[in-house]
């Protein structure tokens, strides 16, 4: 079977699965219908043209982060072009401040998760931390820690749920 016949197979069987979820997802983070039908249309789009690279390990994860990331980006393209401009002040500039703003509360949200998962027992602060903070792959890290990576997969999904309790309790 020629790879793009394989690979939209793949890609059917992606969506059949996983589409609900990618979805709801997207409707989740931006709160509006018709922008997340396109933020998951973008989602499997991407997930397509990136399937020579895919190790075909835990499409769902996968998944789920090129949907948050497609919708990360929508949200920040959307606030440059709603974002007021004054008499006399360039686009450009107000692009710029945008940036600044975006890129502070980023570092901020960053910070905030690194600290999360320090404060996890071992072993799911360091693997916590090499997954979402170094964006290293469970494959990465079994790599490195020679550990098999069902347990390394385990132990990030583990550290998830560990970390959404903890990030909770701040925000409430």
């Amino acid at each position: 079977m020629a790879d793009s016949t394989r690979h939209m197979v793949q890609l059917e069987k992606a969506m059949e699965q996983y589409e609900k979820l990618i979805f709801s997802i997207c409707y989740r983070m931006l709160g509006d219908y018709f922008d997340a039908q396109d933020m998951t249309q973008e989602t499997f789009l991407t997930y397509y043209k990136v399937l020579d690279r895919f190790d075909g390990q835990n499409e769902k994860a996968f998944l789920t982060k090129i949907a948050t990331n497609k919708c990360l980006d929508f949200l920040k393209s959307k606030r440059r072009k709603e974002m007021p401009t004054e008499d006399g002040i360039l686009e450009s500039n107000v692009g710029t401040v945008s940036s600044l703003e975006e890129s502070f509360l980023e570092k901020e949200i960053n910070e905030e998760l690194s600290n999360a998962c320090r404060t996890l027992k071992p072993p799911y602060d360091e693997v916590a931390y090499e997954f979402y903070c170094c964006d290293k792959t469970a494959k990465e890290i079994s790599k490195n820690r020679g550990v098999k990576l069902k347990t390394i997969q385990t132990q990030i999904l583990r550290s998830k749920k560990m970390l959404q309790k903890k990030l909770e309790k701040r925000h409430e």
